[in-house]
């Protein structure tokens, strides 16, 4: 019996070193190419290993990322390094090698210096892609590198300085490293350029981090920077223009306003190139909610054309009012009210601003995406129904009650017309080479033809 036992545990010994010589091998990668023979992880260095098969090999891309997969999810983190470290040599690189670099170096209990070089060589191949640099950003401070993520969001907001994403992330590595100068711009930006739902506690937030931080750099005997910080918040809560329609009842109103350049901020088109913002977009009954909100922060001179349309429902007393705030924050705020009767015409104000501090506009919004329907998440309004309920996303639906009404939702965009010219380089991984690719580009535009969309009302 003692006999049967030391044999089972023998067999066991051995299918459990077969499974580790088996596991050496990545030959459960599935949809490799016929041709590609695998190598056995054992038979030299991780390095030459895959050394060897690039060069024998050859493989193609696709077949490169099906291996490094397999490597990753089998745990043979040193190969995957090894893997991607070759192909970065002997291939054109891709950006998912670095990403997949960073995280199988991290597992490895490779050194923060080496992964941040990864990280960084991701930067340099995705040049000014925002995003992916606001990834990146995100990566360093998961492995605690957060003075270098706070200087890849200070570098995000020099390349797109009206995004909101870059200042209220870095604020908060700021404070935390105690930085008085990162935390200047953190609340200087949040305040100047995140109108995202919500924005009045993104504003108290970074104000109350000021505040904190001032105090802590008085007590340090740092007055002058102190008086920096204080002067920063100050002009960073001047706003050029504040447009806010109130209203009571069950009633949807919208406010919609055409900016000196022609452009049209909207709750459709809630962030324009010339810096407006469309803050809020209210409907009854709830008191609280009854408000329309435009702001300008840092606005264009000009003629402004603030439109008023009801969308449905009753205003109470058949009134609303539209308050006008100019150069809010200065020595020249000045405040005006207009009163309207609501009587299911549009009503129109036009207003100037002389002073505005906006000289250049925008490259592009910033933020170019739409803003979630508050109403998604509440109650169904008995009577209240708005044209935005029959149209998402630019398709064309039909809705519910009121005679099966039709909506179309316009989507406006940017033509570029003339010549343009775009160059991206790309910095190998092990820093020898430099790639540089150029992409000029001749548009024209030739013709454009107008037509009619019939209301559905």
């Amino acid at each position: 019996m003692l006999s049967d036992k030391v044999t089972a545990q023998k067999g066991r010994e051995s299918a459990s070193d077969e499974t580790k010589k088996g596991s050496v091998t990545p030959t459960k990668t599935a949809g490799l190419s016929k041709s590609a023979k695998l190598p056995r992880l054992d038979e030299g260095t991780p390095r030459e290993v895959w050394q060897r098969f690039f060069t024998e090999q050859k493989p193609a891309p696709e077949t490169v990322a099906q291996i490094v997969r397999q490597l990753h999810q089998d745990r043979q983190y040193e190969h995957t390094i090894a893997c991607i470290e070759v192909a970065l040599i002997e291939q054109p690189p891709q950006p998912w090698m670095y990403e997949v670099l960073g995280r199988s170096m991290e597992l490895a209990k490779r050194p923060k210096a080496d992964i941040e070089r990864v990280i960084l060589s991701r930067v340099d191949f995705t040049a000014a892609i925002i995003p992916e640099m606001m990834l990146s950003a995100a990566y360093l401070k998961q492995l605690g590198l957060d003075e270098r993520a706070l200087a890849m969001y200070q570098q995000a907001s020099r390349l797109a300085p009206a995004r909101p994403e870059p200042y209220l992330r870095g604020l908060q590595i700021a404070r935390d490293l105690n930085n008085a100068s990162g935390v200047e711009w953190g609340v200087a930006g949040v305040l100047t350029n995140v109108w995202l739902p919500g924005y009045p506690t993104h504003h108290r937030e970074a104000e109350n981090i000021a505040a904190v931080v001032e105090e802590k750099l008085r007590k340090a005997g740092k007055s002058s920077e102190a008086d920096a910080l204080k002067a920063t918040v100050v002009v960073a809560q001047q706003r050029d223009l504040m447009l806010k329609l109130t209203w009571a009842g069950d009633a949807d109103l919208d406010l919609s306003v055409e900016e000196p350049n022609g452009g049209i901020c909207s709750s459709e088109n809630p962030w324009t190139t010339a810096g407006g913002a469309y803050t809020h977009d209210g409907y009854g009954p709830k008191a609280a909610n009854c408000f329309e909100e435009y702001i300008g922060a840092s606005a264009l001179p000009g003629d402004y054309l603030a439109t008023v349309r009801v969308i449905d429902g009753n205003v109470v007393g058949r009134r609303a009012t539209l308050t006008i705030r100019r150069y809010v924050g200065t020595p020249d705020e000045s405040t005006k009210t207009v009163s309207m009767t609501i009587d299911g015409k549009d009503k129109v104000v036009q207003l100037s601003l002389n002073d505005g501090r906006r000289q250049a506009l925008l490259d592009r919004p910033a933020i170019e995406m739409p803003v979630a329907d508050q109403r998604n998440s509440a109650p169904a309004l008995s009577g209240v129904r708005t044209s935005r309920q029959f149209a998402t996303g630019g398709n064309v639906s039909s809705g519910g009650g009121g005679g099966g009404a039709i909506g179309f939702q316009p989507v406006i965009t940017n033509v570029r017309e003339g010549i343009g010219f775009s160059a991206m380089a790309v910095v190998t991984g092990d820093r020898r080479y430099v790639r540089l690719s150029v992409a000029p580009v001749f548009s024209q535009i030739i013709g454009v033809d107008k037509f009619t969309i019939p209301s559905g009302r």
